[in-house]
């Protein structure tokens, strides 16, 4: 006559089960968690050398953002396109690059900004946004694609920076195309309410 087979109590393996379930949803948190951590963000509020001048004027009330339409360049080849073009040099006063002329999301100071001097970025009749506006260019053809997470990044850090310094409201937060409406600039790619949501994250 045969013994009867030991059967496991059957919340053993339940329990191995569960364990199982908290194994890897603790796996999936510390994987979480380490991305968050690598993924660059903006940060709280600070400056870059050269982003506040030694003789700030009161002229800034609005900021302009732009990109360059190309997907190659950065302050220096801008300039000299710009001296081509018969004007005094760079137009911007700042130019984020995308790892093209420079490091991706670095932040370019222009001579511009260095001097507090007027920009050549945006034309209107009055001129208003060139005596007023602060130009940032973002290089890269943002029509066809959006900027680099690195761009946004530093274009985050620099318009809060801006906007703290010069009391510059968020309203004044503006693009090369929605002031002209004659240019898609800064590109179709180019969300200014993931702009604004990162600068109040």
């Amino acid at each position: 006559m045969s013994k009867p087979r030991h059967r496991a109590p059957a919340h053993a393996g339940f329990r191995a089960f569960f364990w199982l379930v908290i194994f890897v949803g603790l796996a999936a948190a510390a994987i979480w968690v380490w991305q968050r951590n690598a993924r660059p963000r903006p940060g709280p509020l600070y400056r870059e050398t050269g982003w506040l001048p030694a003789q700030p004027s009161d002229r800034w009330k609005c900021i302009v953002i732009h990109h360059s339409a190309g997907e190659a360049g950065g302050a220096k080849r801008f300039d000299a396109f710009h001296r081509a073009r018969g004007w005094e040099g760079l137009g911007y006063h700042f130019v984020i690059g995308n790892g093209s002329d420079t490091p991706d999301g670095q932040v370019e100071v222009g001579y511009r900004w260095q001097r507090q001097e007027h920009g050549a970025h945006c034309k209107t009749d009055d001129n208003y946004y060139n005596e007023h506006g602060i130009g940032i260019c973002l290089v890269g053809n943002l029509n066809n694609h959006p900027p680099t997470a690195r761009q946004m990044i530093s274009l985050t850090r620099l318009v809060r920076f801006l906007c703290a310094e010069f009391q510059i409201p968020q309203s004044r937060i503006l693009t090369h195309g929605g002031v002209t409406h004659k240019t898609e600039c800064p590109g179709k790619e180019f969300d200014m309410g993931q702009l604004k949501k990162m600068i109040n994250g």
